[in-house]
């Protein structure tokens, strides 16, 4: 596994913007970051079921061969018979100064997409190959439950809603090896034995 580097954020729990822990994680012997990350996401959840939110305008994309489609990803996803939610919304682009002097604000559609991904799909890990690198959320889950109806419940919620129905929330960037983790269940010493670090 990675070498991993687990740090409390300090700041206001009320604020869920910010999470309570942050991790990196760095490739030893020339392991995939993917992988890493996988393996982390696969210790934290335990056997538990997750839901993938994906929001396109929040996506980090340095490079262009990792450019992440939507379209491709709905694909693969319907080929392995997942529960899915996608809807398109519009974002605004970031603009030079005379650009948006001259321009008026630009909007390009972005998409946000969650999908259930039950415990027995997450441990093929058929899922790992097709997960984006550049920003996913993902809920922990602490039961099963009928995936439609969870991804209704989300759409639903509010973030604060959010924090205290699934075990942890954890946003994970690939690109630079850091999560973001929060739970109102687990605390740093859980996440530490967990991760056995």
């Amino acid at each position: 596994m990675a070498i991993l580097k687990l740090k409390t954020n300090v700041g206001h729990r009320e604020d869920n913007s910010v999470p309570q822990f942050s991790l990196s994680y760095k490739a030893e012997d020339n392991e995939s970051n993917s992988i890493n990350s996988y393996e982390i996401l696969s210790a934290l959840k335990e056997n538990h079921d997750v839901v993938l939110e994906i929001n396109t305008s929040l996506l980090f994309e340095p490079q262009r061969s990792l450019k992440f489609s939507p379209e491709e990803f709905l694909e693969k996803i319907r080929n392995l018979d997942l529960e899915y939610s996608c809807r398109k919304c519009p974002s605004q682009v970031k603009q030079d100064f005379f650009s948006s002097l001259f321009g008026g604000k630009k909007t390009v559609d972005c998409y946000e997409i969650n999908v259930y991904v039950p415990d027995a799909v997450w441990k093929s890990q058929t899922i790992r190959d097709i997960l984006p690198t550049g920003g996913v959320r993902y809920y922990i889950k602490n039961q099963p439950d009928a995936p439609r109806k969870v991804l209704d419940e989300m759409n639903r919620m509010t973030d604060k809603e959010k924090f205290i129905y699934f075990h942890y929330v954890i946003f994970d960037v690939v690109e630079y090896n850091q999560m973001g983790i929060s739970s109102n269940h687990y605390g740093i010493n859980d996440i530490k034995k967990v991760l056995g670090i």
